[in-house]
């Protein structure tokens, strides 16, 4: 099998048959703890499609960062119990995770790397690890963030000798390596980790910094129904291609 890394929405024309998508600030991570909690959970972008989709499909939507009630923040959704379905909207993981043409596909971050690199190498399938990024203010473009690099570079390093790494993913695992040791601190001084220290959410970047937390790999289930037959329109979701594609959801592996 050979692994490669690459970044952003377009890293899913990758022809492999499986993909790791890697939002660890914070899509990523809060779907790790909403999955060990038994839920399951709907990506879906930030727009307003997003409240349309969950009255349609009759769930609870998460809503933004704030101080009580389920949200992005991972420790919000620790209270999830078994047999929760929640719609969890980002701009990043839970967008990408839309446009996902691979036939198997994991999420993966850093508090989870081990089992989802481990659940990945069963299949002993070629696997594209899909790096989310951020956006740039100014024109949306993708913005290169460190600590989707990090954890991508943390999955690779759970695979064995067995597995050919790309340039990319060498050099993705060496830079987890060089900080493997202090991984909170770097976290925490990157760019995405202290845009959330100032906003007053520390606890999320303590959270996504936890290698190996989780024993919970999310994967991706698709639904029989398409978005366009729940009655979603082209202003609804991300991109007309979406409409004519299946209904998914994470739940753990």
């Amino acid at each position: 099998m050979r692994v490669h890394v690459e970044w952003g929405e377009r890293a899913l024309d990758d022809p492999s048959p499986v993909a790791i998508i890697v939002d660890c600030l914070s899509f990523s991570s809060a779907l790790s703890v909403a999955c060990a909690r038994g839920a399951e959970v709907y990506p879906f972008g930030l727009r307003d499609g997003a409240h349309r989709f969950a009255d349609r499909m009759q769930l609870q939507i998460v809503g933004k960062r704030k101080a009580k009630g389920l949200s992005l923040s991972p420790p919000s959704l620790n209270g999830l119990s078994a047999g929760d379905r929640i719609v969890l909207p980002s701009p990043n993981g839970s967008h990408l995770t839309m446009f996902a043409k691979q036939e198997t596909i994991f999420c993966g971050a850093l508090r989870n790397a081990q089992v989802v690199a481990k659940a990945v190498a069963k299949l002993g399938e070629d696997v594209i690890i899909v790096a989310a990024g951020e956006r740039w203010q100014k024109d949306n473009s993708l913005r290169p963030a460190f600590e989707d690099w990090i954890a991508a570079g943390a999955i690779a390093s759970y695979f064995d000798e067995t597995a050919e790494l790309s340039a990319e993913t060498k050099l993705a695992k060496a830079s987890f390596t060089s900080i493997a040791n202090d991984i909170g601190a770097e976290l925490a001084d990157c760019v995405s980790g202290q845009e959330l220290i100032q906003r007053g959410f520390i606890e999320d970047v303590e959270w996504a910094s936890a290698l190996n937390a989780s024993d919970v790999a999310p994967h991706l289930v698709r639904e029989d129904r398409t978005y366009a037959e729940i009655g979603l329109s082209a202003e609804d979701v991300p991109a007309k291609e979406i409409l004519d594609m299946k209904i998914c959801r994470y739940v753990a592996d």
